[in-house]
């Protein structure tokens, strides 16, 4: 199963957790899924080869301990894995996606 767990859908089924620094909205629905399914979760990237035009596709390492029980800390982990992959090529990154729209109580805005 693919999906991406880096939309912000608001408060529904999310908690704040770190991205990049920043409390960002993220998804619970990896770790129920695993939870659900029993299953080993990890994260898959395609990297676009300028000069080729192809994709390489690399899979992280399958996150141990995962699903912890711990909804934040499992969150944490994800955008983690998310950051190490986005690291790798941050200019393929969609950055036009607004990952921050939703705040913590009390947090000023970032758009």
């Amino acid at each position: 199963v693919w999906y991406s767990p880096d939309q912000d859908f608001g408060g529904r089924q999310s908690v704040f957790a770190p991205f990049f620094g920043v409390p960002a909205s993220t998804l619970v629905t990896t770790a129920q899924l695993a939870r659900m399914g029993k299953a080993n979760v990890c994260c898959l990237f395609h990297y676009r080869d300028p000069q080729t035009h192809r994709y390489r596709i690399v899979f992280s390492p399958v996150a141990e301990g995962f699903p912890s029980g711990d909804d934040v800390q499992d969150a944490t982990l994800i955008n983690q894995l998310l950051e190490a992959g986005i690291r790798e090529q941050p200019a393929q990154y969609m950055w036009v996606h607004r990952r921050f729209k939703t705040r913590p109580e009390g947090a000023s805005p970032v758009y």
